[in-house]
């Protein structure tokens, strides 16, 4: 029998599960009831989760604040399907002012955009900022996320813009944020659960030690783990979401114009990645909870020492894998990898 679960496209965005989900469900809904609680330890945007949450209680984290606003918009938010009905009211009458100016402009200007991308991307921001409905500003922020993927003139990320000579940047540089913005927003409609989901925006460790989860994840639930594969952090390639998404003006340098105070993951270290997988490991068994790791065969960390670590903590662990496309974020290749579930149950 083919299962049929909802699916929401966020923004382009690495190791994004939205493709894979007919391999990954399967295995998390035999061990998950109805009802109670996946627990998203590295949520992203939030493919698996949004998912099951008509099924399942949702309770997600990650520690970038995007994949924290990502998740209010479309997992904790059971009240606002759609916001086609505020957009005239929003945006309408708003005219990209092209004298504008301030730090984002003078920052980001002829970087991963034009100077009147960023004019447009910094003029919906203020309307954003004054929109006092939280789950309101929360959607217009992932519609905004969107918008800027499509027209940002780079690889795919924000790790490095394409430089003046590349055939594509003139194109790129010519689509309009805004008309894209309002477009992604006539679109969107999120799903509505009876049961209420949580997004935080903590280390995984720290929220693992939430009370929360005391509260409202019994060892019916399951963890889901879907840390980085490769020693690529995630904060250097999504930084200015980050940035756009907190509205703040950090220290930046480097080249890609790079946030001074980007998380860097344990996981994408090849010192450091095996004794993180540990740690969440062992406190998630604790628990007595169910737990699923994806992975890839091209992870930092070799396939047989992350079983050999869930074999220490679970008496069943199984191993699931299917071989699998990779995008290379833009630049119109793919390599093959074999994408893995590592399935550890208390019996």
């Amino acid at each position: 029998m083919v299962v049929e679960f909802d699916n929401f496209y966020v923004t382009r965005y690495m190791g994004a599960k939205y493709k894979l989900l007919d391999f990954i469900l399967p295995p998390v809904t035999n061990l998950l009831r109805e009802g109670e609680s996946f627990v998203d330890l590295m949520a992203g945007t939030h493919s698996v989760g949004y998912a099951l949450k008509k099924r399942n209680r949702i309770i997600a984290n990650d520690i970038q604040h995007y994949s924290k606003v990502f998740g209010e918009a479309i997992i904790e938010n059971n009240t606002l399907s759609n916001i086609h009905f505020r957009f005239s009211k929003d945006f309408d009458e708003l005219e990209i002012n092209r004298n504008i100016s301030n730090w984002f402009i003078e920052t980001y200007s002829d970087t991963y955009f034009s100077k009147y991308q960023c004019q447009e991307i910094s003029t919906i921001r203020i309307v954003i900022s004054k929109i006092i409905d939280p789950y309101v500003q929360q959607i217009y922020l992932t519609a905004l996320a969107y918008a800027m993927s499509l027209c940002q003139s780079s690889t795919g990320h924000f790790a490095q813009y394409l430089p003046k000579s590349h055939p594509r940047l003139k194109y790129l540089r010519s689509m309009s944020v805004f008309e894209t913005f309002r477009q992604r927003c006539q679109e969107i409609e999120i799903i509505l659960s009876k049961y209420s989901g949580k997004v935080f925006n903590l280390e995984i460790i720290d929220f693992l030690n939430q009370e929360y989860l005391h509260e409202h994840a019994g060892s019916g639930s399951l963890a889901y783990l879907d840390p980085p594969y490769s020693p690529a952090q995630y904060s250097r390639y999504y930084h200015l979401l980050e940035t756009v998404f907190l509205n703040d003006e950090p220290n930046v340098g480097f080249k890609g114009v790079y946030r001074d105070d980007r998380f860097q993951s344990d996981f994408c270290s090849t010192k450091k990645a095996l004794k993180a997988f540990e740690n969440v490991i062992s406190n998630v068994s604790k628990k007595d909870w169910n737990l699923v790791i994806s992975y890839a065969n091209s992870g930092v960390v070799d396939i047989s020492n992350l079983k050999e670590v869930c074999d220490n903590f679970y008496p069943v662990v199984t191993v699931l894998n299917r071989d699998y496309s990779h995008s290379t974020q833009g630049r119109g290749e793919t390599r093959d990898i074999s994408e893995l579930l590592v399935i550890c149950s208390k019996n």
